[in-house]
């Protein structure tokens, strides 16, 4: 009982935190940068801090709400940022925060599961749980940053080489994320190869010299290894 009072104010702890770094940048966009209602930009900055908090203060009694709520919310930071914030050094670093209250939302719902159940669910079943809400998130973001590309990206011929191995990439994700559902081993495997053709393409070709697209990668990279590990640690004796 007492590793599951802990397990569970975890996520809540983590959030906390981020909850206090959002509302200082906030504060300091207000009084530093002149954050207000004067422009799209500046409303929907606002809205999603609403949609945040909402879930924040959800995620003490309604986990699962909170959870997708929160996962909501780091979709509409990533189209914020992709599609408004064009310019900016900073741009990027509201997507990979974001990215992390989206790990949090999904332990949300994780620890949701594991209260739901008469009895908590084993190791593997929690993995089995979780994973594929992960999976979920990375391929909801892979296709705003696809179609952010489509249409704020440079003209390119995606049938030319090397940027046909864009589409490529895709299709290979696209392909482990189904299989990942029924056949998460092979899945693993194929999310590797996605990866290593990511990386290798950004040091072979100085066309598609995209190091963003790498670091993208990396969650997918992570849930591959899960994927293959898992495999190995549950599999029957």
């Amino acid at each position: 009982m007492k590793s599951k009072t802990k397990s569970t104010t975890t996520p809540q702890i983590l959030v906390s935190v981020c909850a206090g770094l959002y509302l200082a940048g906030i504060a300091m966009s207000i009084f530093f940068d002149g954050l207000s209602f004067s422009t799209l930009t500046d409303y929907l900055t606002f809205v999603l801090l609403f949609v945040f908090m909402t879930s924040f203060a959800l995620s003490w009694t309604r986990q699962k709400m909170a959870g997708i709520i929160f996962m909501i919310w780091n979709a509409g930071v990533w189209i914020s940022e992709l599609y408004l914030t064009r310019e900016g050094d900073d741009r990027g670093m509201a997507s990979l925060m974001a990215s992390l209250v989206m790990v949090i939302g999904a332990l949300f719902l994780l620890e949701w599961y594991k209260t739901s159940k008469a009895t908590v669910p084993s190791e593997q079943q929690q993995w089995k749980f979780i994973l594929p809400i992960l999976l979920i998130n990375y391929a909801v973001l892979y296709g705003i940053v696809v179609l952010s590309e489509l249409h704020h990206g440079e003209p390119v011929d995606y049938f030319s080489f090397p940027f046909i191995i864009y589409p490529l990439l895709l299709l290979i994700f696209l392909v482990g994320f189904v299989l990942s559902w029924k056949r998460e081993f092979i899945a693993g495997f194929i999310f590797l190869f996605w990866f290593a053709i990511l990386v290798y393409s950004n040091v072979a070709y100085s066309e598609i010299d995209r190091w963003e697209w790498a670091a993208f990668g990396l969650p997918i990279l992570l849930q591959g290894i899960f994927y293959i590990t898992n495999h190995y640690k549950f599999r029957p004796k």
